[in-house]
């Protein structure tokens, strides 16, 4: 048994962490900016698994020391990390940012005693959090957030000297659904905190592309307090370095040295498109089917292919709903397929029959169909209309992977979740 390096569920490691070096300087600099007393909130978008999570754990290293700055700097500032996944009103928010803030400060031995009133504070909160499920309409929300921005001020003062600031970190972001009002509290709480003299805590979102219309929802002018980051997958060179890394760290921890060729780390760098859990999640398959400690392309290959393979963990995860159980037709998948050699981009209706070489019904069918389904979109703004996309472009990246190694396997039919792929292209 040997030590497989590669993270295709989780948060990746700091060892293995790469790219990202423009977001990760401007967050840098925002807390630089925040421990000197002018705080540069920043907010991070991306589709699914394009790495939010991972920067925001790195970021937390960065922030509360652990890990050097660009400049060789340490900070100090006590980080707050939530997801809002569970929140439903603007009362769910500043609890669940208050009980982590109160574990937090906990955690700390250096600085529990000093913000022993924040600690008292908040334990009586989470005891006022139940009496709110009970009674909920008694709670002015408004009221709660003034008292949380009153403690956090006044926790910020007691502390001055002692840290550089405060940094909540909320993943997940886009979730909470309009009751909760994120972007009404995220203003509100910057205000308050600026009229208390308060100018060290910062605040960092993660989420979706749809955050940034999820927050003016709430508050039109919300979304001006951010910096605004889209991640995009990583580059060719970066995609290398990570499985570089992870080779490295599996040498260091395995008795039996595990190399790789060249041919097949391209091989998984262009699979991947780019994104990291792509990356990831080909990289664990590859390293696990391998048996002679020599990862070649056709480990690549049978790791994407095989029983719980990649392709199938990438499938199960994200895009078999849209791909087979909500299609049962092969022509309209033929017509993603087609679709997904342009990424997310638009494609004309004309331009799709003639790459998929379908019939006009049958492509005009499917992509009606594909429609109503949600499996695809449509720009009704255009002249004449007839312009279509698939709604990510990580959904073309897996489908372009089948495509990829089908072909490397001389049209071999592959199975995702059971179910046999059209590879007809």
């Amino acid at each position: 048994m040997k030590f497989n390096p590669f993270k295709p569920n989780g948060i990746i490691s700091p060892g293995i962490f790469t790219g990202r070096l423009d977001e990760m300087r401007a967050i840098e600099h925002g807390l630089f900016q925040a421990k000197h007393g002018n705080p540069i909130h920043f907010m991070i978008q991306g589709e699914r698994g394009i790495g939010k999570s991972s920067l925001f754990f790195v970021t937390k290293l960065v922030a509360n020391g652990e890990i050097e700055t660009f400049t060789n700097e340490k900070l100090n500032f006590l980080v707050i990390s939530v997801d809002l996944g569970a929140a439903s009103n603007q009362m769910d928010i500043i609890r669940t940012i208050g009980r982590e803030l109160k574990d937090t400060i906990g955690a700390k031995s250096a600085v529990k005693e000093r913000a022993r009133a924040f600690w008292d504070w908040a334990t009586n909160w989470e005891i006022l959090g139940v009496r709110y499920h009970k009674d909920g309409d008694s709670f002015d929300p408004h009221e709660a957030l003034d008292a949380f921005v009153s403690q956090v001020a006044s926790l910020c003062g007691t502390l001055s000297g002692e840290i550089d600031g405060i940094l909540i970190l909320i993943d997940e972001a886009d979730r909470p659904g309009a009751d909760a009002k994120l972007g009404e509290f995220c203003k509100l709480m910057t205000e308050r905190l600026a009229r208390k003299e308060c100018n060290n805590v910062v605040l960092g979102l993660a989420g979706l592309p749809t955050l940034l219309g999820r927050l003016k929802e709430s508050h039109e002018s919300s979304p001006r307090l951010f910096t605004t980051m889209l991640l995009d997958p990583l580059l060719p060179a970066e995609r290398i370095e990570v499985i570089d890394r992870g080779m490295k760290v599996a040498n260091e921890k395995n008795t039996a040295a595990t190399s790789i060729t060249l041919e097949a780390t391209n091989l998984l760098a262009d699979l991947s498109e780019g994104y990291p859990h792509f990356i990831q999640q080909f990289a664990f398959s590859a390293f696990q089917y391998d048996k002679d400690n020599l990862i070649t392309a056709e480990d690549v290959i049978g790791g994407a292919f095989s029983e719980n393979g990649a392709l199938s963990q990438l499938g199960d995860k994200y895009f078999n709903e849209m791909y087979h159980l909500r299609i049962a037709s092969n022509d309209y998948r033929h017509v993603l397929n087609t679709m997904a050699a342009h990424g997310d981009q638009w494609v004309s209706r004309r331009q799709i029959i003639e790459e998929s070489a379908l019939a006009k019904t049958t492509v005009t069918n499917a992509l009606n169909a594909l429609k109503a389904r949600q499996i695809i979109m449509s720009d009704d703004s255009r002249k004449g209309r007839g312009f279509y996309r698939l709604p990510t472009r990580s959904f073309a990246a897996w489908i372009n992977a089948i495509r990829s190694v089908s072909e490397r396997t001389e049209g071999q039919v592959g199975f995702a979740a059971g179910v046999p792929l059209d590879t007809t292209f």
